[in-house]
């Protein structure tokens, strides 16, 4: 997945000191109430349009953040979908926040309490592998047409998952491993974050489309052999029946 050159590539531009310095100090604005969802909308908006550079192979890939307006109506549906995908982990974290305080009047509350929470940690862990699949998939989708709707499109967004499985297990570990490197470096990792994972989701989405072209045009293929093999002595593909038409 061009791990390192997610790392790398925006020193590649001339202007990069430039370029991060608003998202940089977007990052920092992110804490203040109201005014930090429209900058986290911004910086989603941001990592929407790096994807899309990515995956539509642009030299400098890093967006010059000349109409802040119009990155804050692309993040905006990168926002909700985040909130919509977590909203069952959340319901479930907010059920065992309240179980806790039922199950403290009892001796044996905290221990029964811990080791419910270490029974479902694994079903979160692969909610949250899954929905993140998903939600990378509706971004290769929402960065090609700018739809809000690509997210929320789940019977295509399943089928995509199921047909190229290899590149989105692919995505899914070096998206964790980069979260993980931007934790060691963390006086880094606010400003790095989204220019990484655009990366990332912007090699993923080029990926998807090569896969997508190479099976349309093995599709095509056969069909014309098969043609082919039906045809009459002289080269003509023969009438269709009454039944086939």
């Amino acid at each position: 997945m061009d791990f390192l050159r997610a790392f790398t590539f925006v020193f590649s531009d001339r202007h990069w000191l430039i370029k991060l310095a608003k998202p940089a100090l977007l990052v920092l604005l992110c804490p203040l109430p109201v005014v930090g969802l429209f900058c986290l909308c911004a910086l989603l908006g941001c990592l929407a349009e790096i994807a899309h550079n990515v995956s539509n192979d642009y030299p400098r890939p890093l967006p010059a953040w000349n109409h802040i307006g119009q990155d804050i109506r692309k993040g905006a549906p990168v926002l909700l979908a985040l909130i919509v995908y977590h909203l069952p982990p959340l319901g479930l974290i907010t059920l065992l926040y309240f179980l806790r305080g039922s199950l403290a009047v009892s001796l044996f509350g905290s221990l029964t309490f811990t080791g419910l929470l270490a029974a479902i940690m694994p079903f979160l862990m692969i909610f949250f592998a899954f929905a993140w699949s998903l939600l990378a998939i509706g971004l290769v989708y929402y960065a090609d047409n700018w739809e809000a709707g690509a997210f929320f499109q789940f019977s295509k967004l399943l089928r995509s998952m199921g047909r190229d499985s290899v590149l989105t297990a692919q995505w899914l570990v070096a998206s964790l491993a980069a979260s993980m490197l931007l934790l060691i470096l963390l006086p880094l990792a606010p400003f790095l974050f989204f220019p990484v994972q655009g990366y990332l989701a912007g090699v993923y989405g080029r990926r998807l489309r090569a896969a997508w072209m190479a099976a349309r045009n093995a599709n095509t293929a056969h069909n014309e052999r098969n043609a082919l093999r039906f045809a009459k002595p002289d080269g003509r593909a023969p009438l269709p029946s009454k039944l086939s038409a």
